[in-house]
């Protein structure tokens, strides 16, 4: 059984940036993950997604995020950054290893973890920190033919959506960076959502072309309605006001209605969940849980956000309040957030 300090689940930016306080104090650190480094953002996220966030507000790790361009940073570009921090710290990241037990010793917690080829190892660990994100799933609409074949989570490359008839389930960023994009692909789009309009807070570079669309006929906007039954061939989707059914004639459904954090860890490190987003149980000041020793950073601390206000950019404190912890210190005193989060 090999013996570490700290072993930190999940090899997104905030695990990444923990590990780096804690190489930084002479704490030892391993990370763990059971995909790749920045998973979620390699498999939530289109080809060429741009994010929201100012480039300097999802820096870590003490390293800017060079661009050529000055804009928001791409997908790849920020996969690539990800990758070049655990270089140049000679951070020490494993990826593929899935944690399958968690069990608490007299000396720290025993750690069975699941190796993409099918073996396994152990790890015993005096302190751990779940960096595990929030979006580990997508939420469910619980109507007939939602695990239809051609009903889609994510919008993947839109290339595949060329000359078909798709409809967008949702009206907030996912949902209409998806209808855009496969618009842009030749593809004939419609999107049902349950609000009137889109989101308010669509992505201000987004939310004005597709409106235009709409309003132009060139996108099909079914508001305010919410699916009720797909078919192999069609989607029939229920009017909010009236409650009349319509049928409509699909190729593709794009189910872009958000996602839920899987608790399946927490229940293996006995950490206890609570409230309505049901969110582990902590100490804001030092981010330890209800078990002496296992810490929470990063968005996994809200559990399953219904809007998302813990993200990458207000969780760059969790590090340095994790070390202060591990080391009997206070918490420290961070500057405040900018008063208009951008994402």
């Amino acid at each position: 059984m090999e013996h570490r300090e700290v072993l930190i689940v999940g090899a997104g930016p905030i695990g990444l940036e923990v590990a780096w306080n804690l190489q930084s104090c002479d704490i030892d650190a391993l990370v763990v993950d059971a995909g790749s480094v920045g998973e979620t953002i390699l498999r939530q996220f289109p080809p060429g997604t741009r994010f929201f966030s100012s480039p300097d507000r999802i820096a870590i790790a003490g390293i800017d995020i060079p661009l050529a361009d000055q804009e928001k940073t791409t997908r790849e570009a920020y996969l690539a950054y990800l990758r070049s921090v655990v270089v140049s710290h000679a951070l020490d990241v494993r990826t593929h290893q899935r944690v399958e037990s968690i069990k608490q010793v007299s000396d720290g917690f025993e750690v069975g973890l699941k190796h993409l080829g099918g073996q396994t190892s152990q790890i015993l660990a005096k302190k751990l920190v779940l960096a595990c994100g929030g979006t580990h799933r997508s939420r469910r609409l619980g109507i007939p033919g939602e695990d239809l074949p051609h009903v889609h989570n994510s919008l993947g490359d839109p290339h595949r959506f060329f000359q078909r008839r798709v409809m967008v389930v949702g009206g907030r960023n996912s949902a209409a960076e998806s209808a855009l994009r496969c618009w842009r692909n030749h593809a004939e789009v419609s999107i049902s959502y349950r609000g009137d309009a889109l989101h308010e807070r669509v992505k201000y570079w987004i939310r004005p072309e597709l409106q235009a669309l709409i309003d132009e006929g060139r996108v099909n906007a079914h508001m305010p309605t919410i699916p009720v039954e797909i078919s192999p061939q069609s989607i029939s989707l229920k009017c909010c006001r009236t409650g009349e059914i319509e049928t409509i004639d699909i190729d593709d459904v794009i189910l872009q209605i958000g996602f839920e954090q899987d608790d399946a860890i927490f229940k293996l490190a006995n950490v206890e969940c609570a409230g309505d987003q049901h969110a582990p149980v902590f100490n804001p000041d030092t981010l330890e849980t209800n078990v002496d020793g296992v810490f929470v950073a990063g968005t996994a601390v809200a559990g399953t956000q219904h809007r998302f206000k813990t993200y990458i950019e207000t969780s760059h404190d969790h590090g340095c309040r994790i070390v202060a912890a591990m080391q009997g210190h206070p918490p420290p005193t961070t500057p405040p957030l900018r008063s208009l989060p951008e994402n």
